[in-house]
């Protein structure tokens, strides 16, 4: 948890800190869209939204994910959901796009199969977390409808089921237009 507090204050003070000439390139123009929307940031987690606070310079992402598969070996379900949290901030505006740095976390819980037949079914659930902080490129196709692409580093940590000991990465990640998602505006008034 220490872990998750420190990375967020990492992230929050780069944004308060952006060099004064990054704010200054930030023109008047910037894409019209209202404050919300539904969309995705990341596939794992598509059911959500994104909702842009007073002035449209700084965001909330908000995304769930759920699944149910058959088990390799029973007659049984696994099912798995994730959690994604994300504050895009708006570093640079054109016209018709959005340059955004967007610290996130990524929480995900999938059953596994713990048994064979014919012991009873059992399972664990295998975790994982992730600690993510992208620039991201949010580009708007027409007024409201948004597509984007996105490159940065995240730290990785799985905990794998039946209570092995958990493992831990770091690495550069990108995601382009096929992987990460779109925000469709309708709701919630627009910049003045």
């Amino acid at each position: 948890m220490r872990l998750i507090t420190s990375f967020f204050a990492v992230a929050a003070a780069a944004a308060c800190i952006l060099p004064a000439s990054v704010r200054a390139e930030t023109t008047t123009e910037m894409p019209v869209h209202y404050n919300g929307g539904l969309g995705f940031h990341n596939v794992t987690a598509p059911l959500g939204g994104r909702w842009w606070l007073d002035g449209q310079k700084i965001g909330i992402d908000l995304g769930i994910g759920f699944g149910s598969t058959p088990a390799p070996s029973y007659d049984e379900n696994l099912n798995s959901w994730a959690l994604e949290v994300g504050v895009p901030i708006v570093l640079k505006n054109w016209d018709k796009v959005h340059v955004l740095f967007r610290p996130g976390f990524l929480y995900e819980s999938q059953e596994v199969e713990m048994s064979n037949p014919p012991d009873p079914f059992a399972t664990d659930d295998q975790k994982s977390f992730s600690l993510i902080a992208e620039i991201e490129a949010e580009i708007f196709i027409v007024d409201n409808f948004s597509v984007s692409a996105s490159e940065g580093i995240g730290f990785f940590n799985v905990d794998p089921a039946g209570g092995g000991d958990s493992s831990s990465s770091f690495g550069t990640l990108g995601n382009n237009f096929s992987h990460i998602g779109f925000h469709v505006y309708f709701f919630g008034g627009k910049a003045n």
